[in-house]
């Protein structure tokens, strides 16, 4: 019994004492972080940290913020390269003919009796080119830089021997109809200025008739150009043998002797 009530005090004493410390190392913290109670040298010292951590902050700010226009100007800059590249493509695609193509242009319309030779059409579609045609057919044929435009013969036709005009090797039929996409207006001043093609034709009494058309389409072609490319040249070692074979003298002399006689 008397050990069991000598517990109980020491263990009170014990508890009151833990509660005092606890609440002294808090009152001394609470001391310890209030700046009133601290040194000017420690105060001083506390602001210089700050500041050196705000510039910190604000060099980084600002070098993501220059990071991150940086890659706001690379992505439009990627995605107008994009564009341009979307827009050669399609200009490629217009000038090989590989896309049908609609659009406001002129008509050029050539009957049968009306003297022209294939070098009037040339003339034509350059004079159609040189003012500004985005695309030209002959009789709904494409013309590329690829298309040929060219005269034929048939000796075995059931009239007798006649000449034809031929566009990419097909024979031309009457009326030839010439089609053009673009300003009609820079179109008709490109074929009618004074000493032009079509004054040339008329010397000639072949007068085609010209009309403005506000929506033409062109079809694509048929057969796209296709592109041959010539591979490198590696010898076989038949080939090598061959070329080292050196030749005898008898066979410089009589280089011809094992060529039968006719």
């Amino acid at each position: 019994m008397d050990k069991a009530r000598w517990h109980i005090p020491i263990t009170v004493v014990l508890l009151c004492l833990g509660i005092m410390l606890s609440l002294q190392f808090q009152a001394q913290t609470r001391v310890a972080s209030d700046l009133t109670f601290q040194r000017t040298e420690t105060l001083i010292a506390m602001v210089r940290s700050l500041s050196e951590k705000r510039q910190k902050l604000a060099l980084e700010i600002t070098d993501l913020g220059n990071q991150l226009r940086s890659q706001m100007e690379s992505s439009r800059d990627e995605k107008k390269l994009l564009e341009s590249i979307y827009a050669e493509r399609e200009k490629m695609r217009i000038v090989n003919g590989t896309t049908a193509l609609k659009g406001p242009g002129l008509t050029i319309t050539i009957e049968e009796h009306m003297p022209i030779i294939y070098t009037d059409l040339l003339n034509i579609i350059n004079e159609l080119w040189n003012a500004g045609a985005e695309a030209i057919s002959l009789n709904e044929y494409r013309i590329t830089s690829h298309s040929t435009i060219s005269v034929a013969e048939d000796a075995y036709h059931e009239d007798g021997y006649s000449i034809f005009m031929t566009v990419n090797h097909e024979k031309l039929e009457y009326p030839i109809i010439i089609k053009t996409i673009g300003n009609p207006n820079n179109l008709e001043k490109g074929l009618t200025l004074p000493g032009g093609i079509m004054d040339n034709l008329a010397l000639f009494n072949a007068y085609p008739e010209i009309e403005k058309v506000e929506e033409l389409e062109l079809p694509a072609i048929e057969k796209p150009t296709s592109y041959y490319f010539m591979k490198e040249y590696k010898p076989t070692e038949k080939d090598k043998e061959k070329t080292t074979k050196t030749t005898t003298p008898q066979e410089i002399i009589n280089p011809l002797k094992n060529i039968a006689p006719r």
